[in-house]
């Protein structure tokens, strides 16, 4: 059958039920084939009927004796009644308002049941069970059972009916090259697919699991070097030398550690070839990303050619414009800032209309901004180095922009570190720099789950902290409060702190829905230790750099990840003071927290969110154009195979012209931004 069928053109669907299909996002023949389960119930072990437990799911395989439906006098129901035997007993089984099963389940003949088993009226019957006649092969008992996800218009009986039934009239074709499956002992598609569905034991449920996942990952892979292939072909301005660097290290006060050089090494490799580089420069909280970044504008702007440098806040926009103003202005590089609410050009408000022009004309050669950067109207005049900070926080569609109206250099920083399985796959096209050490003089920043019976301790401590001269951060879930998720919100706790629990303090308030100028100022008098608690929601959650601030309280923090808890402990910790983080939380047991307090290694924490939380909801995968079902990402081994594979593949046929369902199969995934 061809699987490009419209699913309404299928004799067991037609227009209703295609119309509840469609919701799933079954749209083809070959959408509900590719439908796969989300779990599967073993139903493979039949209980005796003198062997039924109360309170048990269990499978009877027995005789119909009979079968009847009446109405009940009191709740007006319909009850149907079987009364059924095995050689060890007998048993009532009892379905509410089905009254056609008396024509479905006959007797004389021989059916499955699978249910709980109950006693009611001090008789053990099954209620409402799943029945299926018995039969060459069962479809909705006695074997491993799929489980579908669902839409309560259509029950999970109907569903694998339809797709048990189209599976036997079907033959998947197979696209993975054949070479391939014979060295990776893997199962062919037809084979894996109908398996997955409907496996006859454990043994094939794995076998076509791997099958499947090492589709997933291998489509990726042959994908993302493509794309890294195509950008080769493109072409930009290199520049000519990096020995200006040399000079510029040597004025600055601290040393590069080993890898800050090697991944400024790295980029300026990248920047003197004439294909624009696309990178990924990670590193732990506190790593130094952003002077390796700076050395590369700078490095740039000297060639006479610009740079961009795009933050997802304006508080983190505006701090790497002005800590970075001296670096560039000392050189004679204009730098400017421009947000939806700020303009500057070297530390001078400056119009709007200014700021476009100095970019337009060239003459301002690093751009500090938000996605207000991305703005149509802007134009540059010789753009050719984007460097995106914490690339995460930016929709697909605003990290592309930029990208693709200008043939530009990527770098994207970021500082949740991604774990290697998921760097060789999804990241496959980019170059990887990764900052491993932190800078000489951080300490280990002593953490611990916080409890209302410890509140009071936890408020003493931060009273004492900051009478020795330190500063604390409080975060909030939430900037205002909602009675129906009853966590605290960052107005509220603003105001229990400064007017109750600490008077004789200055409690300031930071959150997004502030203006500018007010998320300004407010920063500004807590970097100047006029403030000497700042109530805060995620808004501080990157970037943020407060030397003097040694207490990190995040309230209801098991409702953020792993990733983010890690990064509000990094807003802290940041001088040669001993600095707290106190995680509290109505849940001390919640794995994210403990997984906190165990490690400070931000690479091996993002390994364990990974584990945590799953692929999509860490990365946005399904938003980026990548939807893993079956592929946990988990195995490293087949990992790295089927990259290794798919460089092999492409080496020797660029164009996959020897293979044109692999080919079709991929240009029909949806388009994908992960830069």
């Amino acid at each position: 059958m061809d699987l490009k069928t419209p699913i309404e053109n299928l004799y067991l669907v037609g227009p209703a039920r295609a119309k509840i299909l469609k919701k799933l996002g079954v749209q083809t023949l070959g959408d509900l084939l590719y439908y796969f389960p989300r779990a599967h119930q073993d139903l493979t072990k039949i209980t005796f009927v003198k062997d039924l437990r109360p309170g048990e799911f269990s499978n009877i395989k027995t005789r119909v004796l009979e079968i009847k439906s009446f109405r009940t006098k009191v709740r007006k129901l319909t009850l149907t009644q079987a009364l059924v035997e095995d050689d060890t007993g007998s048993l009532l089984c009892m379905w509410f308002n089905q009254p056609y099963l008396n024509k479905v389940i006959r007797p004389h003949e021989t059916f499955l049941f699978s249910g709980k088993a109950v006693i009611e009226k001090n008789k053990l019957m099954l209620q409402n069970p799943i029945y299926e006649q018995e039969k060459t092969e069962q479809v909705h008992t006695a074997r491993l059972v799929p489980i579908y996800p669902l839409t309560s218009q259509i029950t999970q009986k109907q569903l694998r009916h339809i797709i048990k039934t189209y599976l036997d009239k079907s033959t998947i074709p197979e696209y993975i090259p054949e070479y391939i499956l014979k060295s990776e002992k893997l199962l062919d598609e037809d084979a894996a697919v109908k398996s997955f569905h409907f496996p006859p034991d454990q043994s094939s449920l794995k076998r076509s699991k791997n099958r499947l996942a090492f589709d997933e990952i291998f489509v990726t892979q042959v994908r993302v070097l493509q794309n890294k292939k195509r950008l080769q072909k493109q072409s930009v301005v290199p520049i000519s030398d990096d020995s200006r660097l040399a000079s510029k290290l040597a004025s600055l006060p601290f040393q590069l550690t080993s890898s800050q050089q090697q991944a400024l090494d790295e980029i300026t490799t990248d920047l003197r070839e004439p294909y624009p580089a696309n990178r990924l420069l990670e590193g732990d909280v506190g790593s130094g990303k952003t002077i390796v970044a700076a050395l590369s504008v700078w490095l740039m702007a000297k060639h006479g050619l610009q740079a961009a440098i795009l933050a997802p806040t304006e508080i983190l926009a505006a701090q790497h414009y002005n800590n970075l103003l001296k670096f560039f202005a000392d050189d004679g590089v204009v730098a400017s800032l421009y947000t939806s609410q700020i303009q500057k050009i070297n530390g001078y408000a400056m119009s709007r209309q200014s700021i476009l022009n100095s970019l337009a004309d060239g003459s301002s050669k690093i751009a500090f901004g938000t996605h207000a950067l991305l703005e149509k109207k802007i134009k540059f005049k010789n753009l050719s180095l984007v460097v995106i900070d914490e690339q995460h926080r930016f929709g697909v569609e605003q990290r592309s922009v930029l990208k693709n109206l200008h043939n530009t250099h990527l770098l994207t920083m970021s500082a949740t570190p991604i774990p290697r399985t998921l760097a060789l796959t999804l990241y496959g096209d980019l170059d990887i720099s990764m900052l491993k050490e932190l800078p000489a003089g951080r300490q280990a920043i002593w953490t611990k789950i916080g409890t209302e019976e410890n509140r009071s301790q936890a408020y003493e401590f931060i009273k004492k902290q900051t009478q020795a001269g330190r500063q604390a951060f409080v975060i909030c879930p939430r900037v205002e409060e909602s009675d129906k998720l009853g966590v605290k919100s960052a107005t509220a706790e603003y105001k229990k702190l400064a007017y109750e629990v600490f008077p004789q303090l200055t409690v300031g308030l930071l959150h997004g829905k502030l203006k500018a100028s007010e998320k300004e100022a407010v920063m500004q008098a807590f970097k100047d230790n006029e403030i000497n608690i700042l109530v805060a929601s995620s808004v501080v959650e990157v970037g943020v750099d407060v030397p003097n601030a040694t207490i990190m309280m995040i309230e209801g923090s098991e409702r953020f990840g792993l990733a983010q808890l890690h990064q509000f402990r990094g807003r802290v910790g940041r001088s040669s003071h001993k600095s707290y983080c106190f995680l509290f939380t109505t849940d001390p047991e919640n794995p994210r927290l403990q997984a906190l307090i165990e490690s400070q290694n931000g690479f091996d924490l993002a390994e364990k969110d990974l584990q945590i939380r799953g692929l999509g909801d860490l990365y946005g995968t399904e938003q980026s154009g990548y939807n893993f079902r079956i592929a946990t990402l988990s195995n490293l081994e087949m990992v790295q195979r089927s990259r290794t594979l798919a460089e092999q593949l492409l080496a020797s046929d660029p164009s996959l012209s020897n293979y044109p369902l692999l080919k079709q199969k991929i240009e029909a995934q949806p388009e994908v931004h992960l830069e």
